[in-house]
């Protein structure tokens, strides 16, 4: 096998053209994982977000929940019913002891 210069040109030339491919694709691959772990970080921010809406959002419901059973008609009916009764009572007590 006859190595010439042209032949040595040549393989040097493809050498070269592998290592700056393997260098561009070393930087881009660099750059993606960046990006990739740039990426993640905002997930996890958003994330860290919903659970607090989340969370935010079943306080309120309890909350509302809450007010509901206290303001629901069958038990504001039996106050004013208890109120009422109290005030006959007191009504009463008054009577007995200005006599």
């Amino acid at each position: 096998m006859d190595v010439d210069f042209k032949l040595l040109l040549t393989l040097g030339g493809m050498l070269v053209s592998v290592v700056s491919a393997a260098v561009i694709v070393k930087t881009k691959l660099q750059a993606v994982i960046e990006t990739l772990a740039d990426v993640e970080q905002r997930l996890r921010k958003l994330d860290a977000a919903a659970d607090r809406a989340q969370t935010q959002q079943e306080v309120m419901g309890q909350r509302v929940q809450v007010l509901s059973s206290m303001l629901s008609p069958e038990k504001m009916e039996a106050r004013a019913r208890e109120i009422a009764s109290i005030l006959k009572d007191i009504e009463h007590i008054k009577r007995k002891v200005c006599t």
